[in-house]
């Protein structure tokens, strides 16, 4: 038996600091409008063909002629391979088959280095791209287990910072848990004990994916239109606001076989998600997609989430920011094709050329080079 209690705090633009908010606050907010930010760059999309063995996976492209493929579900022969564009031959390639733990694995890059999380094992493996190429299938990856595993990143050979997955601000019950929680990047071991959130899962409605740079780290809030920035220490010294969007409801359900309460937002709402960062810019996706909840019922409820329709319309207005290393909105992309939804992104800051990896609207990942009117 569960016991729902929904806990309103729809909060308006102009009145912040009024309501107790799940993310923490400055007065320094930057409020991001169309008057003040970038303007957008519209861009086409061009199909990068690949072998048909390498269909339908994750893809980055690194200085134009590598491509990283990850592909967890069909492993050909490895989760990871390097492939070379121009010689249509491989580089290299690692884990072999379901037994190597990384079969859950997700990537992101963080300049030269490819990130592979698994989940299901809590394995962190990192891989030097210009090591791979060097020493090709003599490479070894670095592999870190952890206690946990969320969004994170190598500060330094020594360090992991991650997000916090069970953060929530005071104004829930719990005081004082820390944003952010740090590791040996070697042993996979906590740098302090951290105070545990034991009263309730915040974790899906405070979900973020974070960058570091310049002594600074930044977190991108998918349920919320915010981007919090942080010193060294992680005192929060900025926040971004994508002024267009107010803050979704907050829905608390109390559940007595798991004796906490769960946290979710009303209405389904998609903001921001790291993406990729190279030597001077940090990108990130905002999905600036909003589902009521009353069109989410109307429209066939858990029956609509699965279809194509439901991933179109939550991710119709997706776009692509750029930050520079001082954290500070300098580009703005957007698709003009029909697609369902851009997973990554990689550009070359010598070329300027930025590939994405993007849902067809038959729901298979392809790689695409974007094409922009000159």
């Amino acid at each position: 038996m569960k016991k729902i209690i929904t806990i309103m705090v729809a909060v308006a633009v102009s009145s912040l600091a009024a309501i107790a908010q799940p993310y923490p606050t400055t007065d320094n907010i930057v409020r991001l409008t169309d008057q003040n930010m970038p303007a957008v760059e519209y861009f086409t999309l061009e199909k990068v063909k690949l072998p048909e063995k390498y269909a339908d996976a994750q893809y980055f492209v690194y200085n134009d002629s590598v491509l990283i493929i990850i592909n967890n579900q069909h492993p050909l022969p490895y989760v990871v391979t390097f492939y070379n564009l121009n010689t249509k031959k491989v580089i290299a390639g690692f884990f072999l088959d379901w037994s190597d733990r990384i079969s859950k694995g997700g990537g992101t890059m963080y300049r030269n280095t490819l990130i592979v999380c698994d989940g299901f094992a809590h394995n962190v493996v990192r891989l030097n791209v210009d090591s791979v190429l060097t020493e090709k299938f003599a490479y070894k990856p670095t592999v870190t287990q952890l206690p946990s595993l969320y969004s994170c990143i190598f500060v330094d050979e020594n360090t992991i910072t991650m997000a916090n997955s069970m953060y929530i601000s005071d104004e829930y019950g719990v005081e004082g848990l820390p944003e952010f929680i740090q590791f040996d990047a070697k042993t996979g071991k906590p740098l302090a004990n951290y105070k545990q959130n034991d009263k309730n899962y915040p974790a899906n409605m405070t979900s973020r994916s974070i960058a570091y740079s310049n002594s600074k780290y930044i977190a991108f809030w998918s349920n919320y239109p915010i981007i919090t920035i942080y010193d060294k220490d992680f005192n929060l010294i900025k926040m971004y606001r994508d002024d267009k969007f107010e803050d979704n409801e907050v829905r608390e359900e109390y559940s007595e076989y798991l004796m906490k309460s769960t946290f979710a937002t009303k209405n389904i709402d998609n903001f921001f998600a790291f993406a990729n960062q190279t030597d001077n810019y940090i990108f990130a996706f905002n999905g600036r997609g909003h589902i009521s909840r009353e069109e989410f019922e109307k429209k066939g409820g858990i029956q609509w989430v699965e279809t194509t329709d439901f991933t179109m319309a939550r991710f119709k207005n997706q776009e692509i920011w750029c930050f520079d290393n001082d954290m500070n909105l300098v580009r703005r992309f957007k698709c003009k094709n029909k697609i369902c939804y851009i997973r990554c992104i990689s550009y070359n800051e010598k070329s300027k050329t930025l590939f994405i990896n993007a849902m067809d609207e038959n729901e298979k990942y392809c790689l695409y080079r974007c094409k922009f009117k000159k």
